[in-house]
């Protein structure tokens, strides 16, 4: 008895954060969306790109709600009925990891071709970047249709819905991508790091705003990849297993919710336009105010400095 009263409440402790992180994420990546799509001085090709990631992530998050009504009946599905309901999450949760490569990739083509990034048509660009990511999730899918049984699954999640070899392959290949993301990233910041400031102040901008985030989206998917498919290969089932599935969703959330926030935290353009788009509300109008402030007292202490050091020789 002891022991599902501690599962009902860890039930209840999971379908809390989902709801939490569904109100929390939802508004930072529909700001993001909002925010880019009604601010011309936000408009470029990378932040359409991390559109593509936001919306993804909205995706993603929404299908989690029923998961949680799951946690709270205890119903359990038959493989041929889980996965054709959540097919299209299936599809984003894949999509989103290659679209975080691919806003990595974004950046080398920003500094080492910046001639073409500059030239090239946005849809033209937006189309090869996403071509990939669409193209990967497809064929997870598609597969997953082909593979399905009818064998009971423990939870309605993607490790668990897919076949098993198909879950191996999707854990595999997306431990792969996140590993080479992870490596070009790294180059990245070493890169920038060695240049310092004859980057663009357009590129540092976007490495500035992306840094954390993306280390941040990396370490907490991967934790959540490598264990959830570690639980299965370790051969855990019944309770035990969705005790320990379930749980993982924590990193898994915070990766879909992270972005906005970390963007506003690192882009004073991104951190002026909320504040601005939601100055209807009093404590938004005083951020803004303060944030203008702030602003001016840096940019004034900038200029003395700049002069002082100009008078020195």
């Amino acid at each position: 008895m002891a022991l599902t009263t501690f599962q009902f409440l860890n039930q209840i402790f999971i379908a809390s954060e989902i709801v939490f992180f569904n109100i929390f994420g939802l508004f930072g990546n529909l700001n993001f969306i909002f925010l880019t799509a009604t601010k011309t001085k936000l408009k470029s090709k990378s932040s359409y790109l991390q559109c593509a990631l936001c919306f993804s992530h909205i995706i993603c998050l929404s299908f989690e709600l029923p998961n949680a009504g799951l946690l709270f009946t205890g119903i359990q599905l038959k493989r041929n009925q889980c996965f054709p309901a959540i097919s299209i999450y299936i599809f984003f949760i894949c999509a989103q990891a290659v679209i975080i490569l691919m806003m990595t990739l974004d950046i080398f083509i920003i500094v080492f071709f910046p001639a073409f990034y500059q030239t090239v048509t946005t849809w033209k660009y937006l189309t090869g970047m996403l071509t990939i990511p669409v193209v990967y999730s497809s064929g997870i899918v598609i597969w997953g249709f082909l593979a399905m049984d009818d064998e009971i699954v423990m939870f309605c999640n993607p490790p668990l819905a897919l076949y098993h070899t198909v879950s191996r392959f999707w854990t595999f290949s997306n431990v792969i991508i996140n590993t080479i993301t992870l490596v070009l990233f790294i180059s990245l910041i070493l890169l920038f790091y060695y240049k310092g400031k004859k980057q663009k102040s357009d590129t540092r901008k976007i490495m500035k705003r992306l840094k954390v985030s993306i280390l941040f989206f990396i370490f907490t998917w991967y934790i959540g990849l490598l264990a959830a498919d570690l639980f299965v290969a370790l051969g855990f089932t019944g309770p035990t297993l969705i005790f320990m599935m379930s749980n993982l969703v924590f990193f898994v959330l915070i990766s879909y919710s992270q972005f906005f926030y970390v963007v506003i935290w690192r882009s004073p353009e991104y951190r002026n336009a909320f504040f601005e788009a939601w100055s209807c509300i009093p404590c938004c109008a005083g951020l803004k105010e303060k944030h203008i402030m702030s602003t001016k007292i840096s940019a004034t202490a900038h200029s003395h400095q700049a002069a002082s050091t100009v008078s020195s020789t």
